[in-house]
């Protein structure tokens, strides 16, 4: 039988995807994976954040990354809990893509959207062979727990496009400043420092089944 070679890609958040692995998504593609975004919410956090801006934001984003206009959920953050309702939303997303690889953020992760999301993705994944959560989405973003860099991809040939994905957020660059742009390409550098090439995106796995 043909392998099934389609990804299935979690935010909470237009941008959480990108963060963590925005060289990752166009090097799958590169390789032969379909790959669809999903992002849970369209949160706004200040008068000048604007939900449909943030939409805008991740589908010129998806665009730059090289795939299809993400999933967007539009659970409302009010809303965004984990139960059976939103585990069967997860699910559903999981029947209709049947994916080979899901990639999710890290349950680790000090925001809440992020630790609801992952723990759905989990649930729903049950009968998914290869599971893996991206680093936090913010390096500076401090917790009691410590993330296991377990896979690294280099991302020396994208880091680029994870960049130019990461500019199309002017919402967040206008909240975060430039540093927090700087911040996640510098984590590369060091992810890559730590595998011996330019730069990396590192996970940590769930679990995985090859060969």
């Amino acid at each position: 039988m043909a392998r099934n070679r389609s990804v299935l890609a979690f935010g909470a958040h237009p941008d959480d995807i990108e963060l963590g692995m925005g060289g990752t998504v166009p090097k799958l593609l590169k390789k032969g994976y379909d790959v669809q975004l999903v992002v849970a919410t369209l949160p706004c956090f200040t008068k000048t954040d604007r939900k449909e801006q943030r939409r805008r934001e991740a589908e010129l984003s998806a665009k730059v990354l090289g795939c299809k206009p993400p999933e967007f959920l539009d659970v409302s953050p009010e809303e965004l809990s984990l139960g059976r309702r939103f585990v069967t939303v997860i699910d559903s997303l999981i029947q209709k893509y049947d994916p080979e690889e899901v990639f999710t953020q890290w349950v680790g992760d000090t925001h809440q959207d992020h630790q609801i999301l992952t723990r759905a993705v989990m649930a729903a994944s049950r009968r998914v062979s290869n599971l893996y959560m991206y680093e936090a989405a913010m390096p500076g973003g401090l917790t009691e727990r410590a993330f296991r860099s377990q896979l690294f991809v280099d991302v020396s040939d994208t880091v680029e496009i994870k960049r130019a994905a990461l500019e199309c957020f002017e919402s967040q660059e206008a909240r975060g400043g430039h540093l927090w742009k700087d911040a996640v390409i510098a984590r590369c550098s060091y992810r890559g420092y730590q595998m011996n090439t330019k730069y990396a995106e590192c996970f940590e796995v769930i679990k995985v089944s090859k060969w």
